[in-house]
């Protein structure tokens, strides 16, 4: 079987051509296998990473509730000894007020008892 020129030439660029997209599907598998471990590694990392973020936040609204519960603790108290003093403050004015009453109460009836003699 001899193969002319313009045979083995066209055989050859088939030949090539199927090398040439053989090494494509092998560089773009290669390419594709590549995206893939990038994928992972990154996914991992970005896990890792809200993880540790997520644990940021809790350890900040943990430290956000204790202040927060000193803060109203301190508040309760000052609530506590503002109530207290305004009874206190009550109380003396009811007495003001009562004895301030009956000492009207009594003038009047002074004045009544004397103006009827």
């Amino acid at each position: 079987m001899k193969l002319n020129k313009k045979q083995l030439l066209k055989s050859f660029q088939e030949l090539k051509s199927d090398i040439e997209s053989l090494r494509k599907k092998h560089l773009v598998q290669g390419l594709v296998d590549k995206f893939h471990v990038e994928k992972k590694s990154l996914e991992k990392k970005i896990e890792k990473t809200v993880i540790d973020e997520m644990k940021k936040a809790k350890k900040f609204m943990n430290e956000q509730k204790k202040e927060l519960n000193k803060i109203q603790k301190k508040v309760e108290v000052a609530i506590k000894k503002r109530q207290a003093s305004m009874k206190k403050t009550a109380k003396k004015a009811t007495k003001r007020v009562a004895k301030v009453t009956t000492k009207k109460v009594a003038k009047k009836a002074t004045k009544k008892a004397s103006t009827k003699r």
